[in-house]
């Protein structure tokens, strides 16, 4: 019997082979085992987590922008954000496709989006933006058919009244690549929203808030079930402004239909009260990012609507310049009180022949007078006189040639023209027709609207050139002051009261009886200049700067619309208006 149940050799061999195929395999098993849970644990774990925690940023709300009375201009409302997370998607291909039916967006442009920001593919890619509400409710509905969409709230700017003030407050869009590689700041990242221009750029490190985030579990459809971690976002700070709202809303409405703009501002304090520049935009527009059909109308409109005119154009002064070549000859000794002129209605120089704007001439004038009367013959000889090292000389004193400092980026410093500039710039002498054609503010002098009011601030004040500023507090989110911008004097010129007192009476005589009639006001006493610039290419540009009152000034004002026509006819009435209504105030 015992024999009948021995294990043939073959089969006795085989099974041995087997058993040792069997703990072999068993050990494999083992030492994979071993591998994957002690030498590569960490990464699994890290990835399990990854695959059940969602990391998300939350986005800080910018700061507030308040007008100097504390109503509001510019805050921010909710924007439904429609995303991506790549590495949550099984089939992008597919996804697309449904994602592509509910916000009507091309599937192939979805694609592009996401495979364009595969850098980190659990960052989420943003798809559609300022989603309504309609839409938000099917994307939840259909959320086991879209894994890796998800839905995330950020705040978007909102200026609240549009085009009121626009080219002063500016407007925000998403970073580019050029503008994160020359940021200083460590923190920003490509779709990061920041200030573009205006006050948003200039004070973008101020109203730029701190970004926060959170990690959130999700479950196996990519539904949020709890939140783990968050870190709030802190938000930027607000900024209180010098400017007055309705006084800028009454201006922007003077301004409807033209081209120009209208500076106002305390010239004891440098505080603008109202920068206006015609036509607008609306900023709201840019929030986030422009379609291109919006951009395109914009940035091909011949009448330059993103242009800040007061600050970034320049253009000949005309006879407001007038201020400044009188100021240089009181100051020269070459005129005075009592010396007079004769003005027949031309000029000759040599071959050349200068005329009066009357045609008839003014007849024996004294400096008030030929202040008032806009004199060009009595200009040109003080010109002349004067030369252009002297004049030269003023107009550096004033400013011009240089940047005039204001809280506002990309601001024009014009062109200062002397002997040395167009020799270096045109290779040419400086003849004595220059001379004449400078002291009226025609041939190579350029200046902005805001170089032309920061002289007649300096005319007011008789010398003291006060930092022009927009900007009056920074407040921080919970209430408290972060800075407070108190009048910055930025030099004081050295030129005698005697000058100041005689230019002063010329612009007060020039607004009860000279060219600047129309700006005579029964509520106030103004003193001002009228300007008329030749315009080659258009109608002429008109100009109007002045202070009131006379007799103590507390608001300066600019008035400069271009192509205009005459400075006394277009530009004096919209100052008389601004100015009693800022009174009436």
């Amino acid at each position: 019997m015992k024999d009948s149940y021995q294990i043939p050799k073959e089969i006795e061999q085989r099974i041995n082979w087997l058993l040792i195929l069997i703990i072999i395999s068993f050990l494999f098993l083992l030492i994979n085992l071993w591998h994957l849970q002690i030498i590569r644990g960490g990464e699994f774990q890290e990835r399990a987590v990854k695959n059940c925690i969602r990391s998300l940023v939350e986005e800080a709300p910018r700061g507030q922008i308040y007008d100097t009375h504390g109503e509001l201009l510019v805050n921010n409302r909710p924007n439904v954000i429609v995303s991506v997370i790549p590495a949550e998607v099984d089939n992008l291909e597919d996804l697309s496709i449904r994602l592509s039916k509910l916000i009507n967006l091309p599937s192939e442009e979805i694609i592009i989006k996401v495979n364009k920001n595969f850098e980190n593919p659990y960052k989420p890619v943003k798809i559609f933006d300022d989603c309504p509400q309609h839409i938000i409710i099917e994307i939840e509905e259909n959320k086991d058919k879209l894994k890796g969409v998800i839905l995330e709230v950020n705040p978007r700017r909102n200026y609240i009244y549009q085009e009121l003030a626009a080219n002063c407050l500016g407007y925000v869009g998403e970073i580019n690549k050029e503008e994160l590689e020359r940021s200083e700041n460590s923190n920003l990242q490509g779709g990061d929203i920041i200030g573009k221009t205006g006050l948003e750029k200039y004070y973008e490190e101020f109203l730029r808030g701190e970004k926060g985030g959170k990690e959130v579990e999700v479950d196996a459809l990519g539904r949020e079930v709890a939140t783990l971690l968050r870190k709030k976002p802190v938000p930027g700070n607000d900024l209180i402004l010098t400017i007055d709202k309705d006084l800028q809303r009454f201006g922007e409405k003077l301004l409807a239909g033209k081209k120009g703009s209208i500076i106002l501002s305390n010239p004891q304090t440098g505080e603008i009260l109202a920068l206006i520049n015609q036509p607008s935009f609306n900023p709201n527009l840019f929030a986030n990012i422009i379609s291109y059909e919006d951009w395109q109308r914009l940035s091909t409109d011949p009448n330059y609507p993103l242009t800040n005119r007061a600050v970034q154009n320049t253009y000949q002064p005309g006879s407001t310049f007038k201020i400044v070549t009188g100021l240089a000859a009181l100051e020269e000794g070459i005129s005075n009180s009592t010396r007079k002129i004769y003005c027949s209605g031309k000029f000759t120089l040599k071959d050349q022949v200068f005329s009066c704007w009357k045609k008839g001439g003014h007849g024996s004038l004294s400096f008030v007078d030929a202040l008032s009367q806009s004199c060009n013959i009595y200009f040109y000889i003080m010109g002349m006189e004067l030369g252009i090292n002297r004049m030269e000389k003023y107009m550096q004193k004033m400013g011009l040639g240089e940047e005039i400092s204001i809280d506002l980026p990309e601001v024009s410093s014009g062109i200062r023209p002397s002997a040395q500039w167009k020799q270096r710039e045109l290779n040419e002498i400086w003849f004595p027709g220059d001379d004449i054609n400078l002291s009226i503010g025609q041939g190579y002098l350029l200046v902005s609207p805001l170089q032309m009011h920061s002289i007649i601030c300096a005319i007011a004040t008789e010398g003291l050139f006060y930092r022009l500023h927009l900007v009056k507090q920074i407040i921080s989110a919970e209430g408290q002051l972060v800075q407070n911008f108190s009048p910055v004097l930025l030099r004081r010129i050295d030129i005698s009261k005697e000058t100041f007192k005689l230019v002063k009476e010329g612009l007060r005589a020039t607004i009860v009886k000279g060219t600047g009639w129309r700006a005579n006001s029964n509520e106030i006493s103004i003193a001002g200049k009228t300007g008329t610039a030749q315009n080659p290419h258009g109608e002429n540009h008109a100009w109007f700067v002045g202070f009131a009152p006379y007799e103590n000034p507390e608001i300066c004002i600019t008035v400069f619309l271009e192509n205009g026509g005459e400075g006394g006819e277009a530009a004096a009435p919209l100052a008389r208006e601004t100015l009693e209504y800022y009174f009436r105030m």
